[in-house]
């Protein structure tokens, strides 16, 4: 399983739009196969401040999603509501 989790500060003035902009990209991804959660939430602390928490089976699964109309949509559109860049960080279970 891999866990990516992106942190997404939006502009205050842009929050609405960026919400109705990522609820499309969450639906359509989680009828994707190899999608385990895809998930939107916000800080507790910065109201412009959000995270995708994202589940997949495998590396496969992530190039698939990559490769849709809804992700390649979401990537074109979401830099206007941006206060800064992006941060991704992909993540494993640590095995025990």
């Amino acid at each position: 399983m891999i866990h990516i989790e992106a942190k997404i500060q939006v502009k205050p003035d842009f929050i609405e739009s960026f919400l109705k902009e990522v609820e499309l990209v969450i639906q359509d991804s989680l009828s994707e196969a190899g999608n385990h959660g895809y998930e939107l939430v916000r800080s507790v602390k910065n109201a412009s401040t959000f995270y995708l928490l994202e589940k997949w089976a495998d590396e496969a699964a992530i190039q698939f999603h990559n490769s849709t109309e809804h992700y390649k949509r979401f990537k074109r559109e979401i830099p206007a509501f941006l206060a800064n860049p992006t941060e991704v960080d992909v993540l494993t279970k640590i095995k025990k």
